[in-house]
């Protein structure tokens, strides 16, 4: 972070022939856009080389969408005149420019498969996956955040002992674990929820939630227990801070303090916390989504996987790439516009 320079005025009146005090260059673009200009120009060159390595790495794995379309019982030449309509005898640069090219015109390609275009495929399956994600951070959240306050305020407490085990617990768990002892108790014990598949939140709110909650509770669950950790660390470096000490010291209610001024300080903390976890879940819904049966991007990678579909895997791939920059721009912005600092005039 770049230091502010910050000038002292001198108290005493400078004389009529005395030299003018040299004013510190200020660059007349924005910060606030500067950086985020920065971060977007950045993601040119991640995206290029984050595709080009997935386009390679997938084309060593043993087999081939030619191999997967004829099965078992395809011949050498079958399998070598597919390859040759499928352009995938080409040299793999040339495969890689080719299918770049016709991205940048939104073309990501055709499905192998089922021989339909990518694009529309990925924004049919995107829904299913972006509302699991989002519910699952906001229950996390709702969950996570107060907690920690409440902890870092009783530490060592037994209250404090509690919630450490009870988050080391929700570490230790795999999500899909989670998931399944939630399906047995509540779907297929209980009968309270429906045990597989999604409903679009076009369709209904209610059934839609109902069908959403308990994936979003298996991926919630480890998220939560990060997340309470993180902010019980950063509250306890907090509240002893000189800061802190002051306020105490000239009577101010012990809740305002907590809940309003050191909360508002470990603010940036939990936003870099949960951009971490956001792009964390968006690979977890991978296996979730295999789990509860959801229309996703998740189990749409692993068909794309089994099959060898390589125009759906590019395409998926992409967009996952394009989501994390994306993410890390918003938690970027988000932090130094909240950042003291940057209230000061400098900038990250």
């Amino acid at each position: 972070m770049t230091a502010a320079v910050v000038s002292h005025e001198n108290s005493v009146t400078p004389e009529p022939d005395s030299v003018p005090t040299r004013r510190p260059h200020q660059s007349p673009v924005n910060p606030y856009v500067r950086m985020i200009v920065v971060r977007f120009a950045q993601i040119i060159p991640t995206a290029v080389i984050a595709s080009f390595i997935t386009f390679a790495i997938i084309r060593i794995i043993p087999g081939g969408p030619a191999e997967a379309l004829l099965g078992p019982n395809g011949s050498d030449e079958s399998i070598a005149a597919l390859n040759e309509r499928l352009g995938l005898n080409q040299p793999l640069l040339v495969q890689y420019w080719n299918w770049v090219v016709s991205a940048l015109h939104g073309d990501l390609g055709t499905s192998l498969q089922n021989s339909a275009p990518v694009g529309p495929q990925i924004v049919a399956r995107l829904p299913a996956s972006a509302e699991l994600v989002v519910l699952a951070l906001l229950l996390s959240a709702v969950v996570a955040i107060p907690l920690g306050v409440w902890t870092a305020t009783r530490r060592g407490q037994r209250s404090d002992g509690l919630t450490r085990t009870v988050s080391g617990i929700g570490l230790a768990v795999p999500d899909f674990f989670l998931a399944i002892v939630l399906v047995d108790v509540f779907a297929l014990g209980l009968g309270v929820l429906p045990v597989l598949g999604w409903v679009p939140l076009g369709d209904g709110v209610i059934d839609n939630l109902s069908h959403l909650v308990l994936p979003a509770t298996a991926l919630a669950a480890g998220a939560a227990s990060i997340a309470v950790r993180q902010t019980r660390a950063a509250m306890i470096e907090t509240l002893s801070s000189d800061y802190v000490r002051t306020a105490r010291a000239m009577g101010i209610d012990e809740r305002k303090i907590v809940w309003r001024y050191a909360l508002r300080n470990i603010v940036p903390t939990i936003v870099t916390v949960y951009g971490l976890l956001a792009v964390a879940m968006l690979g977890a819904t991978v296996i979730l989504e295999q789990i509860f049966v959801l229309p996703g991007l998740g189990s749409a990678l692993v068909i794309a996987i089994d099959t060898r579909d390589y125009p759906m895997l590019q395409g998926i791939v992409l967009l996952f790439v394009v989501i994390v920059l994306l993410v890390n721009i918003l938690v970027d912005v988000v932090n130094n516009m909240i950042s003291p600092q940057l209230r000061k005039g400098t900038i990250s």
